[in-house]
């Protein structure tokens, strides 16, 4: 799945362009502490690092999607299609999803296709397509004839590669032995798979349907089909949870032959119906951000126990199926074509995003109207912090060869890198930084404060000197 299960605040305001340099780069140092996986920062200040963008008038979007889909882009592409369908809503998700019924379900289907068709006759879209990814919502809640259908229209209108990764996303219930078929059947080579926990009471108290042994009854089914990569995620944090909760669900994982996972941090949204219950004593609370390191390090140890791999900041691979293209590339911030209600693209550093309302999407394309609700301008150095935040997320940054290749002043990064080595967050010999294990649990926060120390504009030049 995506990476969204973050435990986040409102992140720090990072002043006025004419904060000096040294106030500038105060907040983001981290705290001498004993523990720094528990105590380096307060909280995590965004969920994705490098989203910094300055939007476009919303009259302005229409001209605008019409000019960038009009040059033809280098390199490889990603392709996404948002399902924004849910039976039921978990307690913790923040994205949109509604119910729907089989007549809206087909139109809906109608409509993308349109547009899938649409913009593969833009110039834009013509690259390669390393990935594809079916996401909600819950994708698996549609008929595999649904899917099919759709994946074909993809292949049919752009480019593929010849070993396109093609992820479905969705809930362990909707794989059942016919369904799961079905879906291979169609032309899925990945499944991306919202387990949460498998304890039966912890997944009931955040909304999940199916109860321990019939989620490992679809998942043993699932993998021993041996036709596609299946990956689950992991929330650690829950609502009464326990490590040793977490540990089993990673040795069950590992009984089952998962071939891989993401191990998430639970993300309490405000006023969401999570907060709405835990507020009440309905259940219990969730686990405080300063004890949720504690889970990050003994899970992290048990995967490693058991030789699997570490891929990202929380994905994990068992076997070598796993390539976790998807996530990884826009991690790079490279173009993906993002399609239906609630879809967000990156096209040649333009973000793009269109309001998850299906109704009003429905209406839209009804009128041949594909451009967004929004477009944002590309954020000065994306393609600098693009490269900082794909070798973040996989812990290590090649900082001098970063140095060389963008012309940066690397004096306040290095400030701040100085201060995370000190305190037990970073390894770092002034060509490189590898990120430890307490600093790959704050990794989001480092992330962030290097793309704003390479890009921020320092008024007070004169004042740079203090940081060589």
């Amino acid at each position: 799945m995506t990476e969204n299960q973050i435990n986040t605040v409102e992140p720090p305001g990072f002043g006025p362009h004419d904060l000096g340099p040294q106030a500038f780069l105060a907040q983001f140092m981290a705290r001498p502490s004993p523990d720094p996986l528990s105590g380096a920062f307060e909280s995590k200040f965004v969920v994705h690092p490098g989203m910094a963008s300055i939007p476009l008038p919303p009259n302005q979007a229409g001209e605008a999607f019409a000019q960038i889909m009009s040059r033809p882009l280098k390199g490889p592409l990603s392709v996404y299609l948002h399902l924004p369908f849910c039976e039921s809503r978990c307690l913790y998700c923040g994205f949109a999803g509604q119910k729907a019924e089989p007549d809206l379900k087909a139109a809906y289907v109608k409509a993308l296709l349109s547009e899938i068709a649409y913009l593969a006759d833009r110039p834009s879209t013509k690259g390669p397509v390393q990935s594809i990814y079916f996401g909600g919502g819950t994708p698996s809640s549609l008929l595999p004839e649904e899917l099919e259908c759709l994946l074909e229209a993809v292949k049919k209108n752009y480019n593929l590669c010849n070993d396109c990764e093609i992820t479905l996303e969705g809930r362990i219930h909707d794989f059942t032995p016919e369904k799961a078929a079905g879906f291979i059947q169609a032309g899925f080579n990945r499944f991306s798979i919202g387990i949460q926990t498998f304890d039966t009471v912890l997944r009931r108290q955040v909304g999940r349907i199916s109860d321990h042994d019939k989620v490992v009854e679809l998942l043993t089914n699932l993998v021993s089909l041996q036709k596609a990569t299946t990956v689950i995620d992991l929330i650690f944090g829950l609502p009464g949870q326990k490590l040793e909760n977490l540990i089993r669900d990673i040795e069950l994982a590992e009984e089952i032959e998962i071939d891989a996972l993401d191990l998430y941090q639970l993300n309490v949204f405000n006023k969401s119906p999570l907060e709405v219950a835990i507020n009440s004593g309905r259940i219990p609370p969730a686990i405080p951000l300063s004890g949720q390191g504690e889970f990050y390090r003994q899970g992290c140890q048990k995967l490693v126990e058991l030789h699997w791999r570490q891929l990202s900041l929380s994905h994990f691979a068992r076997t070598f199926r796993e390539r976790c293209l998807y996530n990884l590339i826009n991690k790079r911030k490279s173009d993906c074509l993002g399609m239906g209600a609630g879809a967000g693209s990156l096209m040649d550093g333009w973000s793009m995003y269109r309001l998850p309302k299906v109704d009003a999407y429905l209406e839209a394309v009804g009128k041949g109207d594909f451009s967004p609700s929004f477009i944002s301008r590309p954020s000065k150095g994306h393609h600098l912090i693009g490269q900082i935040i794909e070798q973040m997320e996989q812990g290590y940054l090649e900082f001098e060869r970063l140095v060389r290749k963008f012309s940066f002043d690397p004096r306040p990064a290095k400030t701040l890198m100085e201060n995370w080595s000190q305190n037990g967050l970073i390894e770092w010999d002034d060509r490189r930084l590898k990120l430890t294990l307490s600093g790959r649990f704050w990794g989001v926060n480092l992330t962030e404060a290097l793309t704003k120390a390479v890009t921020h504009d320092y008024r007070e030049t004169s004042s740079l000197g203090a940081l060589a």
